[in-house]
């Protein structure tokens, strides 16, 4: 019980997170876009192979910095742990 009311006042405090059915453990972050997903993917790929970024939108570059999810690094944009981490959630839900 004691569980629920905490998840339940944390939802309401972030207001942009909800649970995936069926697990509460795992939450996504609804204000990213489909376009933001996919450039989340492209930084952490490029981050695996240890290439530089590809060059962004700025739109979405602004909108990832300010969620914490990419940060610029030595002139590049790199992902976050944050970002990973959304990344994985994600990937869970599709299964």
């Amino acid at each position: 019980m004691a569980r629920r009311l905490r998840l339940r006042r944390r939802f309401k405090e972030t207001g942009s997170r909800k649970p995936i059915a069926g697990t509460e453990s795992i939450l996504i972050d609804r204000r990213l876009t489909k376009e933001d997903i996919d450039w989340l993917r492209k930084l952490r790929n490029a981050r695996a192979a240890n290439q530089p970024s590809a060059d962004i939108p700025t739109s979405v570059v602004r909108r990832l910095t300010q969620l914490a999810y990419a940060e610029l690094r030595a002139g590049k944009y790199a992902i976050t742990f944050r970002g990973r981490d959304e990344l994985i959630d994600r990937e869970r839900e599709l299964n």
